[in-house]
């Protein structure tokens, strides 16, 4: 465009128009040359053939040939050939042109209304803490899991007791799914996967109570979540979650969010906490692209554990974890996903990390605090354990077993291969070395490989 901008200034009729243009900032000029530019590519006339076809025009008696540049710049504002805001401008850029020549269109121009840009907002921790403030049981236990879940409004309507088991196992972060065949609309096919934060859970066992106690319902697995004020365990509608978030809204005295903006506000802070883009698709009930399915498909307890680290920053009332609780959550999280003793857990974690000295993290009262130095090796270890059964797991998903006569090499039953997942930083330099490229995985890392020679070994690199 650089280019095709230096050829125009070359034109008289452009000379003069820019001149007139000298107390118009750099940008809006720059933006409408670009404009004029568009229009002549579209109109296939130069800048000085416009002029000069105007001033033909104007000479004669006819009004619709005076009128023949009104209608091409109708017809071209009709075409559709520009995004309706830059079509407004342009408008404005053309009409420009001609009365800084000396030959100004007087005829009627349809000008495209402006599309306001929707100013998206997301509730802070703050706003919501605040939207809390005079709540009843049920809308606290809706603005929360609104906040901590990303749930759609479609689809929260539609939760029953059945879809929050766990929080009655006492599992925090408690899981949420929602099967494909139970989603309607637009969304119907695409499973949602996402998880209630501590904040959620004790607000909904509250609100559950309640209904049993005071409203005197018989809760059942079938019973839906959050119910009529006005009926005995008849569900809300959207609208109802709309009015909800706007009045809560209004009572906290702030600019009026959407149940959406909750949605969005979930998405930001698990992108914040540093969640895979497609585990965060899988946790906003988004589908995987081609690219991103199968191979980086995550378990649920893979997406509970990025959850646990996200939550502190979907908190609002909890205190802020410290390293010390984080880690010894997500140490409990992962001995209990294993079904492991104690003793053997530690095992476990030390065959990948052998420099680990073993803490006891599971005693309800420890006797020291661990050090700094101890939070900072688990957090090594469990990464590397995750990195090695991630790896261990893509691997029999591709077909590639460990051949029982030589442990050292790989095969997929056509032929052998040494595989390597490699960081995204690494991925060209393999790919120049002449690695195939397998998959893409979780962490911004890929899985590669190459046939392996007669007698060749894998050596680990």
């Amino acid at each position: 465009m650089a280019k095709k901008r230096q050829e125009y200034m070359g034109f008289e009729s452009v000379s003069q128009w820019l001149d007139a243009l000298a107390t118009k900032s750099k940008e809006t000029v720059k933006q409408y040359l670009d404009d004029l530019i568009y229009y002549c590519d579209w109109a296939r006339k130069t800048p000085d053939q416009l002029k000069q076809e105007r001033k033909q025009q104007l000479k004669s008696k006819d009004i619709d040939v005076q009128m023949t540049a009104e209608k091409l710049l109708n017809r071209y504002v009709g075409s559709g050939a520009r995004p309706q805001n830059a079509t407004r401008r342009a408008v404005a850029a053309i009409k420009s042109f001609y009365n800084c020549n000396f030959i100004p269109l007087t005829g009627r121009v349809a000008t495209p209304k402006q599309i306001k840009e929707k100013e998206y907002r997301c509730p802070t921790v703050e706003d919501v803490r605040k939207m809390l403030e005079g709540a009843n049981l049920r809308d606290r236990a809706i603005l929360l899991t609104l906040f901590q879940t990303g749930l759609r409004e479609s689809s929260l309507v539609l939760l029953k007791r059945k879809h929050i088991r766990e929080i009655f196992e006492n599992k925090v972060p408690a899981h949420v799914g929602l099967r494909a065949k139970e989603l309607k609309g637009a969304y119907s096919g695409v499973e949602s996967h996402t998880f209630l934060g501590r904040d959620a859970v004790e607000a909904i066992k509250k609100y559950l109570d309640w209904r049993e106690r005071v409203k005197g319902e018989r809760l059942t697995d079938d019973s839906f979540l959050f119910a009529r004020s006005d009926a005995i365990g008849e569900p809300l509608f959207d609208q109802a979650l709309i009015r909800i978030v706007r009045t809560a809204c209004e009572r906290a005295g702030i600019e009026p969010f959407s149940p959406h903006d909750f949605r969005r506000a979930f998405q930001t802070n698990l992108e914040a906490a540093g969640v895979p883009a497609n585990w965060v698709k899988k946790m906003t009930g988004h589908k995987l692209s081609g690219e991103e399915n199968p191979y980086s498909i995550p378990k649920i307890e893979q997406l509970r554990e990025a959850y646990m680290k996200a939550e502190p920053k979907l908190s609002i009332t909890t205190r802020t974890e410290t390293a010390f609780d984080r880690v010894k959550r997500e140490v409990e999280s992962l001995r209990e996903r294993l079904k492991l003793p104690d003793k053997e857990f530690q095992k476990q974690l030390q065959q990948v990390y052998p420099n680990l000295k073993p803490y006891d993290w599971f005693s309800p009262k420890p006797q020291r605090e661990a050090t700094e130095e101890e939070i900072k090796a688990y957090e090594e270890a469990m990464r590397e354990y995750d990195r090695q059964r991630l790896k261990n797991e893509i691997l029999e998903e591709l077909g590639l077993t460990k051949d029982k006569k030589d442990k050292k090499t790989i095969t997929n039953g056509n032929g052998r291969f040494e595989s390597k997942i490699v960081l995204e930083k690494e991925l060209t330099q393999y790919l120049d070395r002449g690695w195939d490229f397998v998959a893409s995985l979780n962490h911004k890392k890929y899985l590669v490989r190459r046939e392996l020679g007669e007698g060749t070994l894998w050596a680990r690199e």
